[in-house]
């Protein structure tokens, strides 16, 4: 089974070839079996039970409150926080 991949994506593999003294045939192998090997089923989605939203309410007093809210208020404040974040200076190491 042979692939003929875009010049770019073989540019990158024989980049990454060169990095790591191997070809480029096993440079491609190698990418390949690492992309396969990280690819992770994703865990199917749960619905929200009502006895989830009740240990919420039980367990973090605020969440009663922030469930009232309608939609468009929770959106904002995530949008604000998001970009609060993004504003922060990043840490020196």
């Amino acid at each position: 089974m042979s692939f003929d991949f875009p010049a770019n994506i073989e540019r990158e593999i024989e980049r990454y070839a060169l990095s790591e003294s191997i070809s480029p045939a096993e440079a491609a192998v190698k990418l390949v079996q690492d992309a396969l090997r990280n690819k992770k089923p994703k865990a199917p989605k749960r619905e929200i039970t009502e006895a989830d939203l009740e240990t919420l309410r039980q367990n973090v007093p605020i969440f009663a409150f922030l469930e009232k809210l309608p939609d468009h208020v929770i959106d904002g404040m995530e949008a604000t926080s998001k970009q609060i974040r993004a504003e922060r200076f990043a840490p020196r190491g």
